[in-house]
């Protein structure tokens, strides 16, 4: 194995030239394109919305510094995609010569993207706050620059998500460890996106939901598909790319970035031509994008079909038709991906029309208005989708289903209460985010409160009673080399270190109860309310934190550490108090929770303190009633639990395969033979016998009852 981890990182040095070549290639496109379109764009971009223009150097070196993070960004997690995907072991990566080859350029992406990502701390605080590369001299404008925007936040966190990547590249083995990473990177590359263009305008809420599905995505699915192509160069018959263009989660994130596409296109448009602006035509250049890599997926998918295949009279196909399809196939996705790196690199450099539409103060914070007062008619009856978590609860109910379907078709059975219980808790979701009441909990903070406690008790309180692992552990068992790998890696991250610690129950308490005052009652909460992505946060935390709590008080998978029922009533008991308190602090407070933000909005039917006592009440209320209904599901379970423990202490006894009678007989008889050493010494011998025949006579009766 060390021979073979000392590989080059390109394999052969006949096959470091063309990854090189193509690589730099896109690098080169992607930079020029952004460039071109920085120096056109001129000043006035940055006028056109009350920003001074940072000089054309500051310009450059974002489109540069911006290019190289969207391609080696996408390069690294593509190419950490791999790595998980071409394994052949179970507890290590697997270091064939493929996986060899992909750690190699793992490491040397990652260490790219990096660099890059450190660099637009400064350059990029530079830019938003219009100040040119002169400010890095002066003290006091450099730390302007660093602080002024939300930009240098962001890309510290891309640049610490990033370094994770190559410093797990470089010094772990564990499959679960590079997991973590690609997880960590899918998620840390948000941070500049949800800021930037889908932040503004109206209907931002869509656009930015839909960007949040969209960006992680695309960079594993383009990145995946550009690795494909790089390693097919340096081990031609691999097969990567012929199997990524048979794979059925290829082709359904595919459609996904596609949709998603859709939605960020008609929102930054905001109705204006889709030709009479930059924006328009750098969109219609990333579909076109998007269409030639369909089309070559489809190509490298009819090349594989093609080898072995035989013309009607019985004569192989020949096999430069095969070579010649499977060279298109990775031309045209190297096209396809650097078209659309090049104008996602771009398309941050200009100012999109929703920058410009007509927008009123409600609209600016939350993308849409709200007039009428919440009452129950409107909060029935005013609906607006929650794009992230609608598109999350249909995802999870059609996996969870499939599951259920495999199952069946193999002839197993899985409990109906489960699926209801998985079912109805994403229909909960997307009922409560959907309704009025997600869509006015951004501007009243009782009924903000009233969707945090759903979110975090009652939504939860289903989701685990569903079993996922499980029913992803059964659905999994038995179906083939693919089924067997997916089995070994989730029972490796049910067994990882780290996992164990998230869900340890002292960390997973304190981060439930903690986070209820850690948001409200520090200025965190007047922060995020502001901003759409702050809110989504705000829900997922909530959603992922509750599982987290109720996962280990009455959910049926198995985790890393699991509480005796008695532990588990004596948690829930043990977290009563810390709700009633927060409702009390919060009906108690004088100054209500993120004052400014609620005058801000200005709403005329909006009464703030009245909203705060009453979320002080429903958080009260609301803490207290689902956990006294989850001390009564416990209390159901334990005693399900111990009748069927007697049932299998029965059948192991009638069966003859229990031996704890015969073990306590046997401690019996070994301490009436001590007692009878210990009278012989001092007393006659018919005590002692006395006494060895009385707890011999005991474990008769014993073993009688």
């Amino acid at each position: 194995m060390t021979t073979a981890r000392g590989g080059s990182a390109g394999g052969t040095g006949t096959g470091r030239a063309p990854v090189a070549a193509a690589v730099l290639t896109i690098t080169v496109i992607a930079v020029t394109a952004a460039i071109i379109t920085g120096i056109l764009s001129g000043s006035e971009v940055y006028t056109s919305i009350a920003r001074e223009f940072p000089g054309t150097a500051v310009v450059v070196l974002v489109a540069v510094l911006r290019s190289v993070h969207v391609v080696f960004s996408m390069l690294s997690l593509g190419m950490l995609a791999v790595v998980l995907m071409f394994t052949s072991r179970t507890t290590r990566p697997g270091w064939s010569r493929t996986s060899v080859t992909a750690h190699g350029l793992l490491r040397a992406f990652s260490a790219i993207w990096v660099t890059a990502a450190v660099m637009l701390i400064v350059v990029d605080g530079l830019n938003t706050n219009g100040l040119s590369l002169t400010a890095l001299n002066d003290p006091n404008q450099l730390g302007f620059a660093l602080t002024g925007t939300f930009y240098p936040t962001a890309w510290l966190i891309v640049a610490v998500a990033a370094f994770i990547v190559f410093a797990v590249a470089l010094l772990a083995e564990s499959w679960a460890a590079h997991a973590v990473s690609l997880w960590v990177g899918m998620v840390a590359i948000l941070a500049p996106v949800v800021i930037s263009q889908v932040l503004v305008g109206p209907d931002h809420d869509l656009g930015e939901d839909a960007a949040i599905i969209q960006t992680p995505l695309a960079a594993v699915v383009l990145g995946l598909l550009t690795a494909g192509v790089v390693l097919e160069l340096v081990h031609p018959h691999c097969g990567a790319l012929g199997r990524m263009a048979r794979s059925k989660l290829m082709w359904v994130g595919i459609i996904v970035i596609a949709c998603a596409d859709v939605v960020i296109s008609v929102f930054k448009l905001a109705g204006t031509p889709l030709l009479d602006s930059t924006t328009g035509w750098q969109l219609l250049t990333r579909w076109a994008a998007l269409a030639v890599i369909i089309i070559a997926l489809v190509t490298a998918a009819s090349a594989k079909a093609r080898n072995g295949a035989r013309h009607a009279d019985g004569s192989p196909v020949s096999a430069r038709s095969g070579a010649a399809r499977t060279g298109a196939a990775r031309a045209g996705i190297l096209l396809g991906v650097t078209a659309w790196a090049a104008m996602t690199a771009s398309m941050v450099l200009v100012p999109s029309p929703n920058y410009f539409a007509p927008n009123s103060t409600v609209a600016v914070f939350l993308g849409y208005t709200v007039e009428a007062a919440p009452d129950p008619i409107v909060l029935l009856t005013h609906w607006r989708i929650n794009l992230l978590l609608t598109s999350v609860a249909v995802a999870a109910m059609v996996t969870y289903g499939f599951g259920v379907l495999r199952l069946r078709r193999r002839g197993d059975s899985w409990p109906v209460v489960r699926t209801i219980c998985w079912v109805t808790g994403w229909i909960i979701t997307i009922v409560l985010m959907s309704s009025g009441l997600g869509k006015y909990s951004p501007a009243d903070f009782g009924i903000h409160m009233i969707v945090h406690m759903t979110l975090n008790m009652l939504i939860p309180a289903f989701l685990v009673g569903g079993g996922p692992i499980t029913l992803l552990l059964r659905a999994t068992t038995g179906t083939g080399r693919l089924g067997r790998q997916i089995h070994a890696r989730i029972n490796q991250l049910i067994g990882w270190k780290g996992l164990r610690l998230l869900l340890h129950p002292l960390f997973v308490f304190v981060v439930y109860i903690g986070s209820y005052y850690a948001l409200y009652l520090t200025p965190l909460f007047a922060e995020l309310i502001q901003y759409h992505w702050g809110h989504q946060l705000m829900n997922v935390h909530f959603l992922i934190v509750g599982y987290m709590f109720f996962s280990l008080v009455i959910g049926v998978d198995k985790l890393p550490i699991e509480l005796p029922h008695i532990g588990r009533l004596g948690y829930v008991i043990a977290a009563m108090p810390f709700h009633a308190f927060f409702g009390i602090v919060l009906m108690m407070t004088n100054t209500p929770v993120a004052q400014n933000f609620y005058r801000t909005l200005d709403l005329p039917w909006l009464d703030i303190p009245a909203e705060q006592y009453f979320a002080g009440g429903i958080a009260w209320a609301g803490g207290e009633l689902p956990l006294l209904g989850v001390v009564i599901v416990l209390a159901v379970q334990w005693t399900r639990q111990d009748k069927r423990d007697a049932r299998r202490f029965d059948r192991h006894e009638d069966a003859g395969l229990s031996n704890e009678f015969s073990a306590y007989n046997e401690m019996l008889r070994k301490l009436a033979e001590r007692d009878g050493v210990v009278a012989a010494d001092n007393e006659p011998d018919a005590p002692a016998n006395s006494a060895a025949s009385s707890a011999a006579q005991e474990g008769t009766n014993e073993r009688e009852q």
